[in-house]
């Protein structure tokens, strides 16, 4: 347990984002697989759910070994359930606590936690500041622009680094912007040249390219939605074909079926299997027939017989005569 961690761990930062309802121990583990370097994060979780001992909100934390680092990150209003949750995630030995200042989900804004924040400066450095007292872990801060502009980025992350904050995270968009909108990263630049601690940027980031090309100055990158159905995406590797992501999908998939059971597994993994197979040929057939598997044995059928289907299909496109005009 460091609070210099940031600091000391090798640049640039590479990290997969926290998604509700995807970044469970599975995926982090199979994003792992691809690069062991990278840190990942829990899904959000609400810190006084931890505070009052709820059994169901701490399942999320539930995590793999081969997982670490990673970090725990908690979302709420509450000082006192930020110093409870900070004390039981030192006792999970996680790397690290993250707090959530970003999340525009309309039931999270409703209860002024996540994004909302951003609106009460003095309330955002309080939570910091109650969980930099509570752990020796180091503590991190995940927030947007701001709440429909960045003209108050720079003051906000000097009040965070100020409550003792080990790292920011910035996503390059504001609340009232939709992610249709590119994200943008100037003003996380210039955060950064204000601040003395580590900044990583996120949002919009398609590739392992596109992230270090929009790297600048910051301290890391963080990949969300490019990564769902593409954990490859961690790789400096071309993606691979179709057929050779097969064996780990279907690690994926026993990794659910492990931790959730059938029902819960297979009720899990038809979302990943249709991230799996966006942008084939026919993907829109592959997905009707992913969308309905129940067994390990089902899964792993299915994507053998779609690997067949593509590989003829390229095959196709290649015998196709060409003329010359």
């Amino acid at each position: 347990m460091d609070k210099n961690f940031w600091n000391k761990i090798s640049k640039p930062i590479i990290a997969l984002s926290p998604m509700d309802g995807y970044t469970d121990s599975s995926f982090r583990h199979i994003c792992k697989i691809v690069n062991p370097d990278i840190i990942v994060f829990t899904e959000f979780t609400s810190a006084d759910g931890i505070h009052h001992d709820a059994k169901k909100v701490k399942e999320r934390f539930r995590y793999n070994q081969q997982e670490q680092p990673i970090i725990a990150q908690i979302f709420g209003k509450d000082p006192e359930s930020f110093a409870t949750s900070a004390k039981y995630c030192e006792e999970q030995r996680f790397a690290g606590v993250d707090i959530n200042m970003g999340c525009p989900s309309k039931k999270v804004v409703k209860s002024e936690h996540g994004v909302a924040l951003r609106k009460h400066h003095d309330l955002a450095f309080q939570l910091v500041e109650a969980v930099v007292k509570s752990t020796s872990l180091p503590v991190s801060v995940k927030t947007r622009l701001g709440w429909d502009n960045a003209d108050d980025l720079i003051d906000f992350g000097k009040g965070i680094e100020n409550a003792g904050a080990n790292l920011i995270t910035i996503h390059g968009r504001t609340y009232s912007e939709p992610y249709s909108c590119p994200a943008d990263f100037d003003p996380i630049y210039r955060l950064k040249e204000a601040l003395n601690i580590p900044v990583i940027g996120n949002g919009g980031i398609t590739s392992l390219d596109d992230g270090y090309h929009k790297l600048n100055n910051l301290d890391g990158i963080m990949i969300g939605q490019a990564a769902i159905g593409n954990p490859w995406i961690f790789s400096d590797q071309p993606a691979p074909e179709f057929t050779d992501k097969i064996p780990l999908i279907n690690k994926h998939a026993e990794l659910l079926f492990s931790s959730k059971g059938t029902k819960g597994g297979s009720m899990e993994i038809r979302k990943h299997l249709l991230a799996y197979v966006k942008g084939l040929p026919n993907a829109k057939e592959y997905r009707s027939r992913l969308v309905r598997v129940t067994s390990l044995d089902e899964i792993s059928v299915a994507l053998s017989e779609i690997a067949l289907e593509v590989e003829r299909a390229n095959i196709d496109i290649k015998l196709e005569p060409t003329y010359a005009i």
